[in-house]
């Protein structure tokens, strides 16, 4: 496949520094909002903010764009019938939707890791807890292998306290009950009771993340509130995965694979987009891809002539780029174009897309995002959005004791414009 000149020629080592344990945040700032706020004008770095000071500094009329997914309980623990005890985390559903998967009352086929199942081939794993609603059983077996991710499939049942019989329940129901929060492995503690609506935007409604999109953690209901009075707000989803956390490993950027992660747009958020604004901010790096997803996505149905349900992971500097150049096409005529093709309805598709510089970003002119993991393509993001100062940023942070990673701080960084 031949690639354009905008193809990422970066070590890994470009993206990397190094991170004490002693900033990793452990907990959330209480209240939320009162997390502490880089902000980042294209010149210098300003630390004096807090989350509560956003509805200041963003500009009256701006599009706060959001990540409206909701982290499902994610960590099943249950015994194998030899007596050692598994962990299984659930990643995605096999042949379901998410949706249809979490309202399922039969048994269900999801991929996962499983810790402490490296002699777990067959048989059985199961679990029985009571609760105040009755009594849950839930097993699960091991139905195949592929990548070094097991196929599992869980099976339950429900007998209810009030009534002493089996009643029919949705997976989602034994998640809620039985489920654990799916903590970063970084924080190295077992989740904790608080974690449940920590680890949770206060704006998240639609189930089927592993992982929290975490700048988005940092509203509380009294700032939307306050946000929501001279902004416009508006929500997309995207639903983050455990590859979330993959590092970029050895050797160079662009042997990095990427896993694609399901998203959802509206119709009614595409008829936001294409209003001329320039003063679109997107909250956190799953608003940012799901919305250049969007761009790359129109621009390639408009190229081939029949609708796109996947952005692979380079098709950005591939033969897109080709196009996009020879195009007068940008973020508002891209969502003018689709909402003549999509007859009032919203789009679903998958994306892929790794931002890595020279990438440059289309979609937004700022981001509110958290400091992220040395060697992550988080941070190959954040490069791509304020170029090479990113390094000098996180120094700054460093050296006025902002917490990083999932509980921490932020940064509101204003973003270099695109030029053709």
């Amino acid at each position: 496949m031949k690639k354009s000149v905008d193809f990422p020629e970066h070590d890994h080592a470009a993206f990397d520094y190094d991170l004490p344990e002693s900033f990793i945040a452990l907990h959330p700032s209480e209240p939320r909002s009162d997390a502490k706020l880089l902000v980042w004008n294209g010149d210098e770095a300003d630390v004096s903010h807090r989350f509560s000071d956003l509805p200041s500094l963003l500009p009256e009329g701006c599009q706060l764009w959001m990540n409206n997914t909701r982290v499902i309980r994610a960590r099943l623990l249950l015994q194998k019938e030899t007596g050692g005890r598994l962990e299984i985390f659930l990643l995605e559903p096999i042949d379901q939707s998410m949706e249809q998967s979490l309202s399922s009352i039969r048994p269900v086929r999801w991929r996962c890791m499983v810790k402490g199942g490296k002699k777990w081939k067959n048989g059985m794993a199961a679990i029985k807890v009571e609760d105040a609603a009755g009594v849950w059983e839930v097993n699960a077996q091991r139905v195949g292998m592929e990548e070094g991710i097991r196929h599992v499939e869980l099976d339950w049942k429900f007998t209810a306290s009030s009534t002493g019989k089996e009643a029919a329940v949705m997976f989602s129901m034994l998640l809620e009950s039985m489920g654990r929060m799916p903590l970063p492995p970084y924080m190295r503690r077992p989740d904790e009771p608080d974690d449940a609506s920590d680890y949770q935007t206060v704006y998240a409604e639609v189930p089927g993340s592993v992982a929290a999109p975490t700048a988005g953690l940092h509203y509380d209901e009294a700032l939307l509130a306050e946000l929501s009075a001279t902004k416009s707000l508006h929500a997309v989803t995207l639903h983050v995965g455990a590859g979330t956390f993959k590092p970029l490993g050895e050797g160079e950027v662009k042997e990095h694979v990427m896993h694609a992660e399901r998203c959802s747009v509206s119709f009614d958020s595409i008829k936001a987009l294409a209003q001329p604004n320039q003063n679109r901010i997107a909250t956190g790096t799953t608003t940012l891809r799901t919305l250049e997803s969007l761009y790359w996505l129109a621009l390639k149905w408009r190229s081939e002539g029949t609708q796109p349900l996947v952005l692979e992971q380079w098709e950005w500097c591939d033969a897109l780029r080709s196009v996009e150049a020879e195009m007068d096409w940008s973020m508002e005529t891209a969502m003018q174009w689709l909402i003549q093709q999509l007859d009032g309805q919203g789009w679903e598709f998958e994306t892929a897309i790794m931002m890595a510089p020279p990438y440059r970003v289309r979609s937004v002119q700022a981001l509110i995002t958290n400091f992220h993991m040395p060697q992550s393509t988080l941070l190959c993001l954040v490069a791509c959005a304020i170029g090479a100062p990113w390094r000098s940023l996180y120094e700054v942070a460093m050296s006025n004791d902002f917490k990083f990673l999932s509980y921490g701080d932020g940064s509101l960084l204003q973003i270099e414009p695109f030029a053709r």
